[in-house]
């Protein structure tokens, strides 16, 4: 929501820097006290580094105001539901509303990924690098170290997970400097039935994540390798997509075909 009506501490920094901005920490926490918030200085940081992390907000110099990309995204979502609600945008069943979205930042993929995890039970994945295989390169960024922990927790859950990523990649992980911590991952992962994990041909996997109603598809740069933009597909049944994602991974190959 652009202006939220929740009462966690995020939701109240985004209604007094929807008031007034820039200001610097210290005067959010004092925005906030006046307004009978019970909350310490250290929990607004945090939550202001977390928000910072989000692309939620944006610091300029040593002072805070919402990230106008942010409000643009949220305000277009909003007029959309509007328009729903008009009656001049309903999805009829198997119509698919489809969003274009221009890759800006470099964890805006798993600020969605991460929403789709929480908001799903099943989800097929497939990506250009094993982020799940790799988890010491995720604690580089905050967001892909959530959705690694996220899709983890899925895992051990027992909800049913599909992981496609190159054969290309898979050679060189299982042949490389990385071999002994991929294949302690693996062996940790192996325990899990529900979780099903291939490689197929690099030109066959395209990195996306599909739920029941809902998809990202990512679009790639010539040498196939860094995302530049990448599709939200939204729709009441997404079952052609899930259909053709699993035409690929019936034909793709296990790991142990290359764990010698």
């Amino acid at each position: 929501m652009l202006f939220p009506l929740g009462g966690t501490t995020k939701d109240s920094i985004i209604r007094v820097l929807s008031v007034s901005w820039p200001l610097s920490a210290i005067k959010i926490w004092n925005a906030l006290v006046k307004q009978n918030h019970d909350i310490s200085y250290k929990a607004v940081y945090k939550s202001l580094q977390e928000m910072q992390e989000e692309k939620i907000i944006e610091k300029i110099e040593n002072e805070y105001q919402l990230n106008t990309q942010w409000l643009k995204s949220t305000a277009n979502t909003a007029l959309e539901i509007f328009k729903g609600y008009q009656g001049k945008n309903k999805i009829a069943k198997h119509e698919m509303l489809v969003n274009f979205t221009v890759y800006r930042y470099s964890d805006e993929f798993y600020r969605i990924l991460n929403l789709m995890l929480l908001s799903s039970g099943e989800i097929r994945l497939a990506s250009k690098s094993p982020a799940l295989l790799l988890r010491n390169e995720a604690k580089k960024s905050f967001l892909r170290e959530r959705y690694v922990n996220a899709l983890l927790n899925k895992i051990r859950a027992g909800e049913l997970v599909y992981y496609l990523f190159p054969t290309e990649v898979a050679v060189e992980l299982l042949n490389g400097k990385k071999r002994k911590i991929v294949l302690e991952e693996l062996k940790e992962l192996e325990q899990y039935p529900n979780f099903q994990i291939r490689h197929a041909p690099i030109h066959s996997v395209v990195k996306m994540a599909i739920i029941k109603n809902e998809a990202l598809i990512g679009l790639a740069a010539p040498p196939h390798t860094d995302l530049t933009a990448f599709l939200k597909i939204e729709g009441t049944e997404l079952s052609e997509l899930s259909e053709l994602y699993n035409s690929i991974f019936a034909n793709a190959q296990s790991l142990k075909t290359l764990i010698r």
